[in-house]
């Protein structure tokens, strides 16, 4: 039955995915946000209706009208909806309803969750199951992240940072690792966020498959205690990986299951957390019956998802990666990544997200840059409602950086407009710049070119 759907922020990288999927299921799809993007103009191209504003009427003729956790509840739509009677949901009550009714592949952790997402939603669709696919990032072969399939599999990322990952009852949970983040959500304790991801493995249906990530030793101890699948590098791991070679944009790697060799493997995006993700798509793909020459073969075309180690081009000779990296061990993960594939100086450029992660964090910040040669910090990005706190500021990060035996080079430059004309100034074929941030700093990387 054809509905009206209304999703407020529409343009968002959980909304975008939820609007593809219904507007391929035949829904009509409406939907407002503050600004057009890729994604907006994607999805008025499939035939969504965009407002480039929050209006009242905006949700006039909808059926219902679905929102995601940066909706405030006065929001002009809101209000509307609830004056008109209009069903509302959260954007993970819609999530979950498509994820719990199908054979659910849920992933969560704090790092890896779109690549592992993108790297089985590939397999899957490589090997003809047609999964139903919702990637927190625009990933090439599905658009905004999505795709609506036939096929028995729902794929999709858990989020952990407002808790709405315990709405859902996959067949399949993946706990990557577990970092303290987004704790204002978990009244402000690491062993809140802990307890929710033991709900999220407890939700896990009876004879599914929960497979966590032992190489983190907090995810490592909570392993622990249930019966479940591991992998990383670690010789403990029920799925293991040894790396062959790292090289430029390749890397190679032999993976064993209960210490019998299982396969080779090559991908076509570099560094070990790559392998190690890749690691989790395959034990997934073999719990559900694709065979290592199937995993292989997707694998192989696997190209990385938007801002994920994306190479965006050359300046100078400079080769230039924009990265979404914005935790302590996200950057160390990039960096590394870069130093291991290439024989270039590493200029690493982040702009902080949120007052609340950089204070919380401080101290692994103030190490995460070891194996960078440049560093740049722009100010700190704060989404709303976030507010300034005393005496966090990228400055004092800065000064935190080089007190730490960092980087030969440690620059402040506050305005991200600043950086590109600094950069281009030096920068020359020997240079290779990290882009890094949740924020609006992926231009810097476009600016530069």
């Amino acid at each position: 039955m054809n509905q009206h759907i209304h999703l407020i922020g529409i343009g968002g990288t959980g909304m975008g995915p939820l609007a593809k999927i219904f507007l391929e299921m035949g829904h009509t799809v409406s939907g407002s946000d503050l600004q057009s993007s890729d994604t907006t103009d994607y999805l008025v191209n499939l035939g969504a209706k965009v407002y480039f504003k929050h209006a009242a009427e905006n949700v006039n003729g909808a059926t219902s009208v679905i929102y995601s956790s940066a909706i405030p509840n006065e929001n002009a739509e809101m209000v509307a909806a609830r004056q008109k009677g209009i069903s509302i949901l959260h954007r993970s009550e819609v999530l979950a309803q498509l994820l719990n009714t199908k054979r659910g592949i849920a992933v969560g952790g704090a790092h890896g969750k779109t690549t592992i997402t993108s790297m089985l939603s590939l397999c899957l669709e490589d090997a003809g199951r047609d999964p139903t696919v919702l990637i927190g990032a625009h990933f090439t072969p599905f658009g905004p992240g999505a795709k609506y399939g036939k096929g028995e599999f729902v794929v999709a990322e858990a989020d952990e940072s407002d808790g709405s990952f315990l709405r859902y009852r996959p067949e399949v949970a993946i706990v990557t690792s577990i970092e303290p983040d987004h704790l204002e959500n978990y009244n402000g304790t690491f062993s809140a966020l802990i307890a929710g991801y033991r709900e999220f493995l407890s939700n896990c249906q009876e004879h599914g498959l929960r497979l966590i990530g032992i190489d983190d030793p907090v995810a490592s101890s909570v392993s622990e205690e249930f019966d479940c699948v591991t992998y990383g590098f670690s010789p403990h791991a029920h799925w293991r990986a040894e790396v062959e070679m790292l090289q430029e944009n390749t890397s190679q790697f032999k993976v064993f299951h209960q210490n019998v060799h299982f396969g080779d493997f090559a991908l076509n995006v570099p560094g070990r957390h790559n392998i190690a993700n890749a690691l989790a798509c395959i034990a997934v793909c073999h719990y559900v019956g694709l065979s290592p020459e199937e995993i292989r073969h997707a694998l192989l075309q696997f190209t990385g998802a938007q801002r994920r180690f994306q190479i965006v081009g050359k300046t100078n000779g400079a080769l230039v990666v924009d990265d979404y990296a914005h935790h302590p061990t996200e950057i160390m993960a990039t960096i590394k990544a870069a130093r291991d594939g290439w024989q270039r100086q590493v200029v690493a450029v982040f702009q902080p997200h949120r007052y609340s992660r950089t204070k919380l964090l401080f101290q692994e910040f103030g190490q995460a840059f070891k194996e960078a040669d440049v560093v740049i910090l722009t100010d700190i990005y704060a989404p709303p409602p976030e507010k300034p706190i005393p005496q966090i500021s990228s400055a004092k990060l800065a000064q935190r950086i080089e007190e730490q035996g960092g980087p030969k080079a440690v620059y402040q430059i506050p305005n991200q407009d600043d950086v590109a004309p600094f950069l281009r100034e030096w920068l020359g074929p020997e240079d290779l710049v990290l882009v890094m941030g949740a924020g609006p700093i992926w231009k810097v990387a476009r600016d530069l070119l």
